[in-house]
């Protein structure tokens, strides 16, 4: 709730990450920068109160107070609706969970999936350039990605121009699990990337993938949070 008489009543948001290694990346790109993205249809004023609990898994909850700084509404055509959020204290207790967090993190689990093994190999060299820590597991079709698609993938690149029924269906067996896992879909036409959206793809980038394309789309859906309340 927001006072419009500019009580010191804040708007409290829970921000829930599937994975230390989301908090983690999450921290580098926003964070650290002192402030964070809340994707949410609130009307709040610039300026209003803002306090955040972060819960990261195997380190608790994190809480942060901050203002809004700047707003996107939701029928922008730049993204989803939300709040900039500039932070007014970054805790000692934050920095604490980040030494913790950064001294058992091991890197990310991603899955490329393609039928075509030049392309894979591609995807696989790029999604490495892009993310250097990440343990990159390769699948050529849709049965062996069936074996390889749980809740330790951080996450799922998917070529679906190649095989679109077999994508579709890995697509939404990754949106089925009890943390669905973030997925990204390489798609030619708008007809594919419709179909791919539908199924759940959280970004959406043309096939072959311009490097600077593939990587805002890696960063973004590594970093976003799996819920916002």
């Amino acid at each position: 709730m927001v006072d419009r008489e500019h009580s010191r009543m804040p708007y409290v948001v829970a921000v829930e990450f599937r994975s230390a290694s989301s908090f983690l990346i999450t921290y580098s790109l926003n964070l650290s920068r002192g402030g964070l993205f809340v994707e949410t249809f609130q009307d709040l004023p610039l300026g209003a109160t803002v306090a955040l609990t972060f819960r990261i898994p195997g380190s608790g909850e994190v809480v942060l107070s901050g203002v809004v700084a700047w707003r996107r509404e939701p029928a922008s055509t730049e993204g989803p609706p939300g709040i900039g959020v500039e932070f007014t204290d970054i805790t000692a207790q934050l920095g604490e969970t980040i030494d913790q967090l950064v001294a058992q993190f091991q890197g990310i689990q991603v899955l490329v999936l393609a039928t075509d093994s030049k392309d894979r190999a591609s995807l696989t060299r790029l999604t490495k350039s892009i993310a250097a820590s990440a343990n990159i597991l390769q699948a050529s079709d849709a049965a062996v990605a069936e074996t390889l698609v749980t809740e330790d993938l951080d996450l799922i690149v998917i070529d679906v121009d190649g095989d679109p029924e077999g994508a579709i269906a890995t697509l939404r067996r990754a949106k089925a699990l009890a943390s669905p896992v973030p997925a990204i879909a390489l798609a030619s036409t708008k007809r594919l990337r419709d179909h791919a959206r539908a199924a759940g793809a959280d970004e959406m980038v043309g096939n072959p993938p311009a490097f600077e394309e593939l990587q805002l789309a890696v960063m973004r859906a590594l970093a976003r949070p799996s819920a916002v309340r």
